[in-house]
């Protein structure tokens, strides 16, 4: 079965306030509300991954790390980029690009 991919843009604050950077990242989505995040970097670079890849899951309304269900600032920015996402794409989560 084919997982839908795709891409999101997000600013990450790494500095509240002060400091943030222009960040991409791959969306596989391996449930309803789960993924993997892969390819965390700079927007329009082609650099290496700034972080591993990230395993995210939506648990009681709140994107958590699927390893020990905690939230964290990047989980909570990322699931926040991809609900954006799926949400302005207009497509169902059954309509994203297979890749």
């Amino acid at each position: 079965m084919d997982q839908p991919f795709f891409t999101i843009s997000f600013e990450y604050e790494i500095v509240s306030g002060s400091l943030s950077v222009s960040l991409s990242a791959e969306i596989e989505m391996t449930g309803i509300d789960s993924c993997y995040v892969r390819n965390i970097r700079r927007l329009n670079s082609n650099e290496s991954p700034l972080l591993p890849v990230l395993q995210l899951k939506k648990l009681a309304g709140t994107w958590v790390h699927a390893d020990g269900d905690k939230e964290s600032n990047i989980s909570k920015t990322i699931g926040h980029a991809i609900e954006v996402y799926l949400k302005d794409s207009t497509k169902s989560r059954s309509e994203v690009k297979d890749r």
